[in-house]
């Protein structure tokens, strides 16, 4: 009940639909067919009342959902009047029955698989994955319930593949909308919803295949309620209030290969080969459809799969690789990085085969002292537009890594010119950096030093050499604003 005290209209659907079944059951001829096109029509009116309010997201999915629902009251229609005047059910439906039957369930199958679609985008392998053992299981289903009856009746080959057909394609969507259900707890309520009608399906059509009478040709009655439920099902799906996040899938959990994935997989694609072998080992005759039809859906997916699953690897890989090589912030290279390209590139040099390299070490000004006095919001946005400048700069060829908190180390492979290269770094660095309402005053001190061709050296040696230089630097532009304020004080005493 919610809080008004009235049934919500997805409960209300479900037990409109308990009681189309019992009348179903407690009635027979044209009254019992009628249920049929009221187990369809009532979700057909309801749904396109929704569309026509525009009260439903992703109106595709709803919309290929009418039209099933539309054949499939055609089909209670037809059925309706072949029953008229009979007593009892036909065993043999008519024309429009036979013809409209398969045609609601691909337009079934069709609207299942748009639902499903903004979950593809994000959790595809799991959607994958969720088929194939499903699909493994309506094998063995298959083998246990459903061949044994249908060869028990001599129902020829062209039922027997519709029949599996049926079977695996009703198995594999329903295991993938259960994954979605479990995944997108959002819109839960609304997928179990659909799930449960998938399964009622399922169900209904193995049901069919036991129950039927090989005299007759009919089947039990109440093997009909399940698919007035499952129509139900699909009407308090889409009043649901959950309705509307299924459109908005969900973010899957992370998975890898490891081997317990790898072993079930394994078992999925095994499966049908290993129940033809059991069958010719007990039985002398192999089920050909199941082998044919089962390898053929299931072994594409495992691959695909796997496929998946080592892709989301590598690319887990390259960014744990990308994490341990390169600054959080700035996304230049690390300490590390840095230093290992340094030291490959005075490999080169002492080899002679690169004219040289220049290492240069800077030290940007006044990091702490915004930190204390703005935050570390304010020295973070310093240090990431110094990071851009010099990469815009330098340009594609030296290489810029962070070296700690406020240094960066610059390894520019070639000849000793380095003079212009510092002038440009000083404009750039000189800038001030806005931050919101903020200026911040920045500047660098930076110190170089080029190593010759043919010179061999370690990276220590060329960092603490280019670190030297830059101490230099930093006396000498300290001396020069003490002397500039010396200057300006002097000037306003005068």
């Amino acid at each position: 009940m919610n809080p008004r005290g009235r049934v919500p209209a997805h409960a209300a659907l479900v037990a409109t639909g308990l009681a189309i079944a019992a009348t179903f059951l407690a009635s027979s001829g044209v009254l019992r067919a009628s249920m049929l096109v009221l187990a369809s029509a009532i979700p057909l009116t309801i749904v396109l009342v929704l569309l026509a309010r525009h009260r439903v997201r992703r109106a595709a999915s709803w919309t290929l959902l009418c039209a099933a629902l539309g054949v499939l009251t055609v089909n209670g229609l037809a059925w309706v009047v072949d029953v008229s005047g009979q007593d009892v059910d036909p065993a043999e439906p008519g024309l429009v029955v036979d013809v409209t039957l398969p045609i609601g369930y691909l337009l079934l199958f069709a609207a299942a698989i748009a639902i499903l679609l903004p979950f593809a985008r994000r959790d595809s392998g799991g959607l994958v994955e969720a088929a194939v053992l499903w699909l493994a299981c309506a094998s063995l289903l298959w083998t246990v319930l459903v061949h044994p009856a249908l060869v028990a009746t001599g129902a020829p080959v062209g039922v027997r593949l519709y029949t599996l057909l049926l079977v695996v394609l009703v198995s594999g969507i329903g295991g993938m909308v259960l994954r979605a259900a479990l995944v997108h707890r959002a819109a839960r309520p609304a997928l179990v919803y659909v799930c449960t009608s998938v399964l009622l399906t399922l169900v209904g059509n193995v049901a069919i295949v036991l129950t039927t009478d090989p005299a007759t040709g009919l089947y039990a009655p109440w093997v009909a309620t399940l698919w007035i439920l499952g129509y139900s099902c699909l009407a308090a799906a889409a009043v649901h209030p959950t309705h509307a996040r299924v459109a908005e899938g969900a973010e899957p959990p992370s998975d890898r290969l490891g081997p317990a994935r790898l072993a079930t997989l394994g078992v999925a694609l095994g499966l049908n080969p290993l129940l033809a072998g059991v069958q010719e080992a007990f039985r002398g005759d192999v089920d050909w459809l199941l082998l044919t039809v089962g390898t053929a859906l299931i072994v594409p997916l495992v691959v695909a799969r796997i496929a998946g699953l080592a892709r989301r690897q590598a690319r887990a890989e390259r960014a744990l690789a990308h994490l341990a090589t390169h600054d959080e912030l700035t996304g230049l290279e690390n300490r590390r990085a840095g230093l290992e390209q340094l030291q490959r590139t005075l490999d080169r040099v002492a080899d002679g085969r690169t004219a040289g390299v220049t290492v240069l070490f800077l030290d940007v000004d006044g990091l702490k002292d915004i930190n204390d006095t703005y935050g570390h919001g304010a020295g973070d946005a310093l240090i990431t537009a110094v990071a851009e400048r010099l990469v815009t700069t330098l340009g594609p060829g030296p290489r810029v890594a962070r070296f700690g908190g406020d240094e960066f180390l610059v390894v520019d492979e070639g000849g000793p010119d380095t003079g212009d290269v510092v002038a440009r770094l000083r404009a750039c660095l000189d800038r001030p950096v806005p931050f919101g309402d903020l200026v911040l005053g920045t500047g660098a001190s930076i110190g170089v030093h080029h190593v010759p061709a043919g010179v061999r050296s370690t990276t220590a040696e060329a960092v603490a050499q280019a670190d030297q230089r830059m101490y230099e630097d930093k006396r000498r532009r300290t001396g020069e604003r003490r002397a500039e304020r010396t200057g300006d004080r002097a000037g306003v005493e005068a």
